[in-house]
């Protein structure tokens, strides 16, 4: 009966296109077919069909020749047993021109010779390293980048943010060996790797044994690999046994795991993926837009790539000659997931984009870092400024993408709809800023993306700037029914929890104090207790001791004595221990006591920050002296040095594994790449950063805001004191 369900379905669909041919005919319009081996409101579908409908709006795709065609899809689903066989022989009878799908790489790998025979591109989501490999044709196109990007995001944040000297990584069962190798390697890329030990989860091993060879470690970063199911099981068999490390799993933006994982055990888990809605550039902004507007729900990282494999294939028919070739050679198209294609990535591979993201207390995502392969790219695009030369610049205010709301008072309510009326979902600080991807009719209310969902902010209290025409005009959810909200009961004991920790940069060797923000989110009042840290490097020990706490307050206290951090410049980590000596009696909420994590940057003071704007042949002294020394120069080809470079004079350098932000005083040697005299303009692209070593011996950073090759080049620099 099953069998004879997919036949008639196969049937039907045949009849569509036939159906569809003739009216192709009637209107003399060409047509190309795509198929879709998914459900027909899917992730991939939804995508490819988005991307479809607008380009066939407008005319549809442009062929070499000049010839209009129009884009259709026939989507066939594989989910049933069997179903692949059917499949395969409905796409084949359709005459389509490209495949998309499947989304997994054991489905892909399962039906390779099936998907090969039908001799067309087959552009697949599956991140399995694998998969590509394993096809002999050249016909197999991977759509998402593999995943060991996304292990090389993660040992990025390891071994530039987090700095411990050891990992410790899990590995769940026996498919996910190319996951945790790929970790592995990126771990182990670079000079003074830290040490990693991996264990792996025995055929004839529970669960519980695991966590037990965990908890006699105590590791303070976990790398895990695995499914999703089984990975939140460990998850919380690791919470529920008094862990407090780091988390971090490569899908834990996947519902099989956030919905598995304990929901007050959400905070901080850390993941990658291949793209994120908060994603910065402008193609993904205009994407979730419309996606939203289009479907009233939010786009996924599978939905995101078979958009940009429309965009491929669209771009590909545009070209002379064979359209596999062309899928092939066309190069560095703009794509929602980022760059696709780029030059330097081969092998079938469209895309080397990954982001690294954290999770919320109720499971939305912060996009943390974002990269082309391995290197790092700005969070938010770096805004054109321009400048006169050594001019000191104020502040500026960044202009960003897209339409952005910031918030203005002391706090504002996150709102589940248009109205005070709606139920307050969460609450966002002075200063915070979110991309608008949404409003209401009069612009009085506008939507964000908050934790995983849609979240009403009033603009009567922020401030919003952008074109709101751009901005879709969303729908108001039902009214909530008076008296229906659900106010969970305060909990009966106290429960102290860290929520804050400033500032985020601490000057090397000058006494600096971090402020906390202590919180008793219990509904009993704590008595006396004490908060703690030790702060890396030299192992300094900071406290404050309260008398008390009552239910629902939170306090901003220093911790004592001022922090004189000497040693190593970088990004560190602490954590900041709620309780210290666990005075307080706070029943099952003493688990979230060292769970806090405090990352800061230690740097060696700065002389000055500048912006600058250089034409061809203008040179610049990057102090400011009196009686100037030129430091730098544009040529017209690149950005120099004005003198020949010594080990520590006229050097200039592009830091790959750092950024503005994470660059740091001792990052800035020539065993990191400062050991030249020129940079060429292939290499400045906006958000680059440099090293440089200045005439008088000094250590600056430059990050390049805008070039207009041959013309001119605008950058940020900051120059470190003696």
């Amino acid at each position: 009966m099953r069998r004879h369900h997919i036949l008639l379905g196969i049937v039907i669909a045949l009849l569509l296109v036939t159906f569809s041919t003739l009216i192709s005919a009637q209107t003399s319009t060409p047509v190309f077919r795509i198929g879709v081996l998914g459900n027909e409101r899917g992730e991939l579908a939804n995508g490819a069909r988005l991307a479809i409908t607008q380009l066939n709006a407008v005319g549809g795709v442009r062929g070499s020749d000049g010839t209009f065609f129009q884009l259709e899809m026939v989507i066939v689903p594989i989910e049933a047993e069997g179903a692949i066989n059917d499949a395969i022989e409905a796409l084949a009878a359709a005459r389509v021109i490209a495949v998309l799908g499947p989304e997994t790489s054991e489905q892909v790998l399962s039906a390779l010779p099936l998907l090969q025979s039908l001799n067309v591109p087959i552009l697949t989501p599956a991140v399995g390293d694998t998969v590509i490999a394993s096809d002999q044709t050249g016909l197999l196109f991977r759509i998402r980048s593999a995943e060991r990007w996304q292990g090389n995001a993660l040992a990025d944040l390891f071994l530039n943010e987090v700095r411990l000297n050891e990992v410790t990584t899990v590995q769940l069962d026996r498919s996910s060996t190319g996951g945790r190798v790929g970790f592995s390697v990126a771990l182990t890329s670079v000079a003074n790797a830290p040490t990693e030990r991996t264990l792996i989860l025995d055929t004839n091993q529970a669960i519980g044994d695991l966590v037990a060879q965990i908890m006699t470690t105590q590791p303070v970063f976990l790398s895990v690999f695995g499914p999703p199911a089984l990975s939140a099981q460990f998850y919380n068999q690791l919470r529920a046994s008094g862990w407090v490390g780091i988390y971090a799993y490569p899908q834990a933006e996947s519902p099989e795991f956030k919905n598995t994982v304990d929901i007050d055990q959400l905070q901080g888990i850390l993941g990658t993926n291949t793209w994120t809605l908060s994603n910065p550039n402008a193609e993904s902004i205009a994407f979730v837009d419309t996606y939203i507007n289009a479907y009233g729900e939010l786009p996924t990282a599978i939905s995101a790539a078979s958009y940009d494999a429309i965009t491929l294939i669209a771009t590909a028919i545009g070209q002379t000659g064979n359209f596999v070739t062309n899928l092939v050679t066309v190069r560095d198209i703009a794509g929602v997931q980022g760059i696709l294609n780029p030059t330097g990535l081969g092998g079938n591979e469209m895309s080397n984009s990954a982001v690294l993201v954290q999770l919320g207390n109720l499971g939305g995502s912060q996009l943390l870092a974002r990269y082309a392969g391995t290197e790092r790219l700005p969070l938010i695009p770096t805004p054109t400024q321009v400048v006169t030369a050594v001019t000191p610049t104020p502040q500026p205010t960044a202009t960003l993408d897209g339409v952005y709301i910031t918030i203005s008072g002391a706090r504002q309510n996150v709102r589940s709809g248009p109205g005070t009326n709606y139920d307050v979902i969460g609450q966002l600080q002075n200063g915070e800023q979110f991309r608008v991807i949404g409003a209401n009719n009069d612009f009085s209310w506008v939507v964000i993306e908050y934790r995983g969902a849609l979240g009403w902010l009033s603009t009567d209290i922020a401030e919003v700037v952008g074109n709101r025409n751009t901005v879709a005009i969303v729908a108001a959810p039902p009214t909530p029914t008076p008296g229906a909200t659900f106010t969970p009961a305060p909990l009966p004991f106290p429960d102290i929890v860290i929520v804050s920790a400033s500032p985020t940069v601490i000057t090397w060797n000058s006494p600096t104090i971090v402020n906390i923000t202590v919180r008793n989110i219990g509904g009993v009042n704590a008595g006396p207790f004490a908060v703690a840290s030790s702060f890396e490097p030299g192992a300094v020990f900071a406290s404050y001791n309260f008398s008390g706490l009552g239910a629902g307050l939170e306090q901003v206290v220093p911790l004592t004595p001022a922090l004189s951090l000497a040693g190593a410049t970088g990004i560190y980590s602490a954590i900041i221990i709620a309780d210290l000596n666990n005075e307080v009696n706070e029943s099952t909420g003493e688990s979230n006591n060292n769970t806090f994590n405090f990352t800061y940057k230690l740097d060696r003071p700065t002389l000055l920050i500048n912006s600058a704007t250089l034409t061809t042949g203008a040179s610049l002294d990057l102090e400011v002296n009196a009686i100037p020394t030129f430091d730098i120069t544009y040529s017209g080809g690149g950005l120099n040095t004005t003198g020949t470079c010594t080990p520590t004079t006229f050097c200039i350098g592009v830091l790959g594994a750092v950024n503005w932000d994470t660059s740091h005083y001792d990052y800035i040697t020539a065993g990191n790449g400062v050991n030249t005299t020129a940079i060429a303009n292939s290499a400045l692209g906006i958000g680059t950063t440099l090293g440089v070593f200045t005439a008088e011996g000094r250590r600056a950073v430059i990050r390049i805001d805008n070039i207009n090759p041959g013309i001119s080049i605008s950058f940020t620099y900051r120059v470190y004191g003696p």
